[in-house]
């Protein structure tokens, strides 16, 4: 009886063994199904390298927000002397404290060191050289608009990318506690 108790549990544990095996193949497979180029079920070197380059190509891309402020040709891509200028201008203007991260607060004051491109109407009407980027004093100006603004309704609208960094809770309005923040950066 115990032989039997032994064997089935044997068995069980060699199915499922195998059953795991198949799933890591298929996985594998499906993984780099499309390395295969050629459809041909093998990888040869020419198409490892077209996946490296692909997968480069696909890290670079600008998809948060220090990317978009370290893209400074506004291509969609960091290159290495975007990146590179992108950490000496963190570690001298941006890590405040010097911490080694970015806190929402030191993100925030992005503006007073760097330009902000124009992105709405809203914003373009606060750049006064017109060419397409705040300067800080230009991002100064447009923020204490909004800030007088919410101080008399209440609350703002949130109509350009420098005040999503003071809209805390993501619900599209910067209320009179959220516009706190926004009045202590201004001073």
């Amino acid at each position: 009886m115990l032989r039997k108790l032994l064997l089935i549990v044997t068995i069980l544990l060699v199915s499922c063994s195998i059953c795991q095996l198949d799933a890591q193949a298929q996985r594998g497979r499906q993984k780099f199904r499309h390395t295969d180029r050629n459809r041909d079920g093998v990888i040869d070197k020419k198409e490892v390298q077209m996946e490296k380059r692909w997968e480069h190509q696909h890290r670079s891309e600008v998809n948060t927000w220090w990317e978009s402020r370290a893209d400074a040709d506004k291509d969609g891509k960091v290159d290495a002397d975007e990146l590179s200028d992108w950490k000496d201008l963190q570690k001298t203007r941006v890590d405040l404290d010097g911490d080694g991260e970015i806190s929402a607060k030191e993100r925030r004051l992005c503006w007073r060191h760097a330009r902000s491109r124009v992105n709405t109407s809203l914003e373009s009407e606060y750049d006064d050289d017109g060419d397409g980027w705040l300067e800080p004093e230009e991002a100064k100006e447009f923020l204490n608009a909004r800030y007088a603004l919410i101080r008399t309704h209440g609350r703002a609208k949130v109509n350009s990318p420098l005040e999503e960094e003071y809209d805390t809770n993501n619900d599209g309005i910067i209320s009179v506690e959220e516009a706190e923040a926004l009045k202590e950066d201004l001073n």
